[in-house]
């Protein structure tokens, strides 16, 4: 299935992103951090699932905050850009986005992979599961784009 997502843009922004922060924080160029993104990968995953709400059974408030999961699911997009340029992964690569039928096993799959990214292998399946998550919440990929961009307008 194709996406439409023009991945090579999104890497091309991500990497002048990245080298800005390590300018600005004198992190040097052959630093690794892939350890502190996964980390906050998988911080970001948890805000989404908090703006989700799929798993809050004791609300009787259990709507998509939508705006703010949006934001969220930005935010995880970012570091998997910048881990995807940590591991080499190809600018042209296509992705095959996965779902589950339910929010919840799709969130657990996620995460299950997120938590053993040590490279590209776990890296392309999570990121397929990442854009799966995309699908069933309902996000287009030109909604994805464009918040993606707004966002980058508000960084250096």
């Amino acid at each position: 299935m194709k996406t439409g997502l023009n991945l090579a843009v999104l890497f091309d922004m991500q990497e002048a992103l990245d080298q800005h922060i390590r300018c600005k924080q004198n992190i040097p160029a052959d630093a690794d951090l892939v350890p502190y993104l996964v980390d906050a990968l998988d911080v970001e995953i948890a805000e989404l699932q908090n703006e989700v709400r799929y798993f809050k059974f004791w609300s009787a408030d259990r709507n998509m905050r939508r705006e703010t999961a949006l934001r969220e699911y930005v935010d995880g997009l970012h570091f998997f850009l910048s881990l995807g340029l940590a591991f080499g992964i190809p600018r042209e690569f296509e992705p095959i986005p996965h779902h589950y039928d339910d929010i919840r096993k799709q969130f657990r799959a996620l995460k299950r992979y997120v938590y053993i990214i040590e490279g590209p292998m776990q890296w392309y399946i999570a990121f397929n599961l990442f854009l799966g998550l995309g699908e069933l919440l309902g996000f287009s990929w030109s909604e994805i784009a464009r918040a993606y961009a707004e966002k980058k307008q508000d960084q250096p």
